[in-house]
């Protein structure tokens, strides 16, 4: 999918502008006047596209996650201790 984004067919934009072009590509492709069958196999397209989008921002975000968890936040307090 890289591939297709590099090769200046698209100008280059976020996953999330992608999601929403491709949604409304959806959206508007049945009042294009294509025929059946070609509407049939852009949807097929536009619809695996959308697909690999969500995959590759669910890894994404697991890797974010993964991150978070490898460096946790602990805090300790910086007054003295009295041990009575």
């Amino acid at each position: 999918m890289a591939g297709f984004l590099e090769s200046g067919i698209l100008p280059p934009m976020s996953l999330d502008a992608l999601v929403m072009f491709l949604g409304a590509l959806v959206a508007v492709l049945p009042f294009l006047g294509f025929p059946t069958v070609w509407d049939t196999y852009i949807l097929l397209i536009l619809g695996i596209l959308i697909v690999a989008c969500g995959i590759v921002v669910r890894r994404r975000l697991n890797q974010k996650f993964r991150k978070a968890e490898q460096h946790p936040r602990t805090f300790a307090e910086s007054a003295p201790h009295s041990h009575e």
